[in-house]
């Protein structure tokens, strides 16, 4: 019903139309006037502003709204002509003439007016303004009835009926106020793939129609409605009106409209004459013949949980409804609704359909792909005829709100929790008890990959080795198995007399009960959705199999090796623990389960571990259960007799200063409601928490050495009130404790002390006694253990030094010195007390007996010394430390006189064995001094040294010393220690010095040696192309033995090219031999001199030819800048493909071809994408072949690509659209090229459309 000029006058009389008056006005200038410029109306609270009620700007007036400026007027004062006389001289005295001049007077009252005519014609005639207007009640009426949008928003201010139209603010209160709490407008309108500006542009486009299509149809007008609300778009949401009958007659209207259509499919709504109105139409996603639809993603799951937040739902809360709803707005209506028409979905009303529902709804989620049995299991669950599984999905996907939705090859049953609900009242025995049948069979089916070796399984579904029903089905199985354990009574009713929680229960128990080792392999993936099932049965089963004396549960306590990461097979299992721990009634029992799963735990780099858990389920300041911090402590406690090293971990993890507080939410259950609400942590708690763990560890003495080693690396955080306790049990052990034991307690304790000393803060003088006393106790009596900590390390610390070092009192040199003093004051010590003979045993017996060596002999010793130590040394059998120590003996005799220690011993006899004399020779300083000693002593050791020793070259090595180093290495055959030797100082060899070198390591000489680097040899050949001398074809000779090291495959454009890579794009002879060295010819005629050769060699030229090829990046005829030459490009590519062919290898040649313009393509901008030369190459008739080889290259040439989770295909999307600008661009230069170009770019919107559904589908399902 429209609004007339009554309603309007008695408007006037409420206080809310002073507020509301420059509203309407605003909406009907913007409704009616299609060349606005600007406009400002002050509406609501705004209006008792100073200044101009409102001021408007247009280009070409209207019978309402005058041409250029216009100031406006209003109010609703019973005696309009006083306002309006006074409003318009309070105006006319403040505006300037000249502004006046050009500018119209507009007033407005919601009275009706009889003698406004003759004021206007007092006032025009004054001509003070460029025009006088005045419009009273009776001109809002008519003005009214040019603006529908606006009469139906003033009619709902009013209270005037208007069935069938709705304001779109109207339209949300409605909508939205169905679920408590309300739906906000940002959860409706944010989508994954901002369909929100689309809608936007199209509505502000006025075209004609806007078909959405969403879940259902009301999500899609919600969506339309919540999009403008939230963009705050006042042009469209003005102009807006929202039909929810077929009934209603949309109002003519000379300006433009926009009608949004929500009324049931089929029926139609008399839209009259549509030349003025924009249509939205809003459909269910499963209407297929809507053509040109905005089809709505879905929201992102980050919206969806932060909006549920300020819903005002706790995190916790809104992550596990997310889930269950499957992050679908009409599901999370409908479960936030207490109206029961609004939580029951519309296909519920037809109870075929709903029967129907059912075996999807148990199914949860399934993949339709030939190697899988997954419509089997939904034929048996729903009995139907064969065949008949697809139809019925066809049939529900074509639903309003339809409950399940299709990815690809992805089924999902959008909400499983709101399926079976809605189905409830039409399940009967039978369906439960072909479900309860199915589910043990197909959970504890065994997995074909344990046939595998365990590195290989995960690659089984490529080596045929994969279930034969998909982890969607048997993850959705298992999420119907939990929800009728839990909610099982809510959705039958007590009609069939089934227990559904102990029929959940025997599943359980049958799938965990006496299970094998292979039992425990195939069913860990299910373990969470079994303790969920049925907790108690879970523990059970866990508890009785720990109580085993071999329990087969160890299977799945490890982790598993991968192409790119490995497998840790306890996941689920501690995930299962975790998610029961937050019940306060399992969390004793699963804290003391945990505990007893640390004895089977295996040492791996995996965080995820039982000593983990254990630490998560007691930390105070992150709860993972519904307990107070108190009642953990209290089981801790209780636990700590029997599970006493695990407790005291868990007591550790407690303590403060424990470095940065960071830790991840452990497993939260996803079906069973928390019967308690999860405290908040305070600091209290977390004091508390650490008090209590202090005390807990101390009542465990006395310790054994290990767990004082433990409980002294926490010394500094432990409560001060315990202090003393530690220091008494320290003091107690080390009564009977051996002098190494006490030895490693004290040095732990030390470094503990250093740390202190790094830290910032006051000294803590009780802490600092403690120290002092503890490590006064741990002191060894043996000076040999009490001194062994100097020489485990090259660096050591105490804290003095450190403290010196940290105010600057100290530099390198000078703390260089102390240490060097301590070592030798410590030696001296031993000497003293244990005698000379004691000084050769411990230094074999510490880390590093080079540090020893070092205090033995430093660099300004006596010859004598030297000869002393070098004779001892060679007298101890030969192993790693005594080796170690000969080498630095030696080293340091270099530096003295390493002729007149080799005199010395052969005075002594030393060097008179064989055997002797080569191990000295095999530790000879590698410089000058140590091969002229060993050549002096005769060609047996001379050999013995150049076969073995380690050649250093510093950069004041004199050239002729490096080149004679590098020839007697050449000599010996060790080609890869002279490379190494010299790899840093490349400049002091000439190049043809490198050419002998990496021939001979390309010969295969010194296979044991260590292998140049790729940066080394990279290095190294850019100095050979710098040699004038050296041509390129003797390069490219030398790069093909390392061309595997020597290419980096497109991915990186700085590097050198290759002389190898650059003949190629000369010479398409090499080309084509290449391609004979990798591929066999295409008919499989035997080729004689390939025969000739070995199966190695065979296979060792295919590689060289593999690596050349698959690093090849310029194209023939392309010079250094980027230019090609036609003639050259061309003669080189005609000649290639023709010799590729006579060699019977032309498919291959296109391949890499192909590919190689395709890395080009990629790396040239796309405004000036490939050389024309190369293009008309590509177009010409007779190159198919290539230009489909072409198109696998683009693709191939992208490389590896890095996404979030959730972003789907748009990279995809963007190439496409870039493709298929190219595409048009050379439509008609190029057409059979545009071709390709557009395959490529339908290529990548094919990658984008399975993008989005892998990400959608983890998103909603699986995040």
């Amino acid at each position: 019903m429209p609004v007339d000029e009554t309603a309007i006058r008695q408007w006037a009389d409420r206080h809310e139309c002073r507020n509301h008056l420059p509203i309407l006005v605003r909406r009907l200038i913007r409704e009616t006037t299609e060349s606005l410029v600007s406009m400002r109306f002050p509406g609501n609270e705004a209006v008792d502003l100073p200044g101009l009620d409102g001021q408007v700007e247009c280009e070409a007036g209207t019978v309402w709204v005058p041409e250029g400026r216009s100031v406006w007027e209003m109010g609703c004062n019973v005696d309009p002509r006083s306002k309006a006389e006074g409003d318009y001289r309070k105006r006319t005295e403040e505006t300037p003439q000249d502004q006046r001049e050009n500018s119209a007077f507009v007033f407005v009252t919601p009275r009706r007016w009889n003698g406004k005519e003759d004021w206007l014609e007092e006032r025009r005639g004054e001509g003070a303004w460029a025009t006088v207007e005045a419009f009273d009640a009776i001109d809002l009426e008519t003005w009214l009835e040019e603006a529908p949008a606006t009469a139906r928003w003033l009619g709902e201010k009013l209270g005037v009926a208007w069935p069938g139209l709705k304001t779109p603010h109207e339209w949300w209160n409605s909508w939205a106020t169905a679920s408590v709490p309300p739906l906000s407008i940002k959860l409706v309108s944010s989508r994954r793939h901002n369909e929100q500006s689309v809608l936007l542009r199209k509505l502000r486009d006025r075209e004609q129609i806007v078909p959405v299509q969403a879940d259902d149809r009301g999500e899609a007008v919600a969506f339309v409605v919540a999009t403008m609300i939230e963009a705050n778009a006042l042009d469209l949401l003005d102009t807006t009106v929202i039909a929810t009958s077929r009934d209603v007659r949309i109002p003519t209207s000379a300006n433009h409209l926009i009608v949004v259509a929500d009324v049931e499919d089929g029926e139609e709504l008399d839209f009259g004459d549509r030349r003025n109105l924009t249509i939205v139409r809003a459909y269910p996603k499963g209407r297929l013949d809507v053509q040109e639809a905005l089809l709505l993603s879905h929201v992102p799951s980050e919206t969806f949980r932060s909006e549920l937040e300020s819903m005002g739902l706790s995190r916790d809360d809104a992550d596990i409804l997310a889930i269950k709803v499957g992050h679908s707005v009409p599901v999370l209506r409908r479960q936030l609704s207490g109206d029961p028409e609004v939580r029951r979905p519309s296909w519920v009303r037809d109870r075929a359909a709903a029967k129907s529902v059912l075996p999807f709804a148990l199914a949860g989620s399934w993949v339709e792909r030939e190697n899988l049995d997954d419509s089997t299991i939904l034929q048996l669950l729903g009995d139907f005829r064969d065949g008949e599984v697809a139809p019925v999905r066809d049939e529900l996907l074509a639903l309003n709100d339809a409950p399940i939705a299709r990815y690809g090859h992805v089924n999902v049953v959008v909400s499983q929790i709101d399926a079976l609900f809605a189905v409830g009242p039409y399940i009967d025995r039978d369906d439960l008890d072909r479900f309860f049948q199915l589910l043990p069979e197909l959970l504890g089916d065994r997995d074909p990959a344990l046939d595998l070796p365990q590195d290989q399984w995960h690659m089984a579904n490529v080596l045929g080795h994969a279930r034969s029903f998909s982890g969607a089905l048997l993850s959705g199985l298992g999420d119907a198995l939990c929800i009728l354990s839990v909610h099982g009574a809510e959705i039958c009713g007590d009609r069939l007399g089934v227990d559904l929680s102990y029929r959940a229960a025997q599943v359980v128990r049958s799938l965990i009960q006496g299970a094998d080792q292979e039992r425990w392999l195939s069913i860990r993936g299910h373990l969470r959705t079994l303790a969920e099932a049925s907790p108690s049965a879970f523990l059970d089963c866990l508890e009785a199999e720990l109580r085993e004396p071999e329990p087969a549960i160890r299977a799945i306590m490890g982790t598993t090796e991968g192409l790119v990461s490995g497998e840790c097979l306890r996941t689920n299992l501690l995930w299962a623990l975790e998610l029961l721990a937050w019940h306060p009634v399992h969390f004793s029992r699963v804290a003391e389960l945990v505990f007893g799963l640390r004895r089977l735990e295996v040492e791996d780099n995996w965080s995820n571990s039982p000593k983990s858990t254990a630490r998560s389920l007691f930390r105070a300041w992150l709860p993972a259960t519904a307990l107070s911090a108190a009642e953990r402590m209290a089981v801790l406690r209780r636990l700590s007799a029997q599970f006493r090293h695990a407790v005291l971990d868990v007591c550790i993890s407690l303590l403060p200063g424990g470095g940065p507080n960071f830790a991840s939410r452990t497993a939260r259950p996803q079906w069973r409601a928390l019967d308690a609400e999860v405290p908040s942590p305070t600091d209290a708690d977390v004091r508390a928490a650490a008090v209590e763990a202090s005390r807990l560890m101390l009542d465990l003495a006395p310790f054994e050495k290990l767990e004082l080693e433990q409980l002294l690396e926490v010394a500094t955080r432990i409560h001060p009130d315990d202090l003393s306790r530690v220091v008494i049990e320290v003091e107690n052990w080390s009564a009977t404790a051996t002098d190494e034991d006490k030895a490693d307690l004290r040095h732990n304790l030390r470094r503990r002390d250093v740390l202190r000393a790094y830290q910032e803060g006051e000294e803590d003088d009780q802490l600092a006694a403690a120290l002092r006393r503890m490590e006064e106790a741990l002191s060894p009596q043996s000076p040999t253990a009490r001194h062994r900590w100097l020489f485990e390390n090259s660096h050591i610390e105490w804290r003095a030094l450190v403290e010196d070092e940290g105010n600057g009192r100290l530099s390198w040199q000078e703390r260089n010195a102390l240490v060097e003093e301590r070592r030798r004051n410590a030696l001296d010590e031993i000497r003293e007390q244990l005698g000379d003979q004691a000084v050769l045993p411990f230094a074999l017996s510490v880390k590093q007996p080079e540090l020893v060596a070092q205090v033995l002999v430093p660099q300004d010793a006596a010859v004598e010394t030297a000869t002393h130590w070098v004779s001892a040394a060679l007298r101890t059998d030969a192993n790693d430390q005594s080796d170690a120590f000969l080498r630095q003996l030696l080293w340091s005799a270099g530096w003295i006189d390493l002729a007149a220690v080799v005199a010395g011993l052969e005075a002594q006899g030393v060097l008179n064995s064989e055997v002797e004399r080569l191990r000295f020779a095999e530790h000879l300083p590698g410089r000058s001094i140590g091969w002229q000693v060993a050549e002096s002593l005769g060609e047996e050791v001379a050999s013995a040294f150049w076969n073995s020793a380690s050649i250093h070259i510093w950069d004041d090595t004199p050239p002729d010393e490096v080149e004679y180093a590098v020839t007697k290495l050449l000599e010996y055959q060790r080609p890869r220690s002279a490379f190494s030797a010299v790899s840093l100082w490349r400049n002091k060899l000439p190049a043809n010095r490198w050419l002998d070198i990496l021939q001979a390591v390309a010969r295969g000489e010194e296979v044991d040696g260590p292998f140049p680097s790729s940066y080394s040899l990279d290095e190294v050949f850019q100095l050979l192309d710098e040699d004038e001398a050296i041509s390129d074809d003797q390069i490219a000779n030398l790069e093909l033995p390392f061309v595997k090291l020597l290419c980096s495959y497109g991915h990186r454009d700085y590097e050198r090219t290759l002389a190898l890579h650059r003949q190629l794009s000369r010479d398409p002879n090499l080309f084509v031999e290449l391609l004979c060295w990798q591929y066999h010819r295409r008919d499989g005629a035997d080729e004689p001199e390939r025969e000739k050769l070995s199966a190695e060699r065979r296979k060792f030229l295919a590689e060289l030819a593999y690596h050349s090829l698959e690093g090849w990046k310029r194209v023939p005829g392309c010079d250094e800048n980027g230019v090609v030459s036609p003639d050259e490009f061309t003669t080189w590519a005609d000649s290639a493909l023709r010799l590729a062919a006579e060699a019977d290898r032309k498919e291959v040649a296109e391949i890499h071809f192909g590919a190689l313009l395709a890395r080009m393509a990629r790396r040239r901008p796309w405004d000036d994408w490939l050389p024309d030369v190369i293009l008309d190459f590509l177009d010409r008739s007779e190159h198919a072949g290539l230009r489909e080889r072409f198109g696998m290259g683009v693709r191939n040439a992208r490389g590896v690509t890095t996404r979030s989770p959730y972003d789907g295909g748009e990279q995809e999307r963007r190439l496409a659209e870039r493709y298929r600008d190219l595409a048009a661009r050379y439509g008609n230069s190029h057409p059979r090229l545009s071709e390709s170009l557009i395959s490529i770019a339908e290529g990548y919107e094919w990658d984008a459309r399975r993008e989005d559904e892998q990400a959608a589908v983890g998103e909603r399902w699986h995040p």
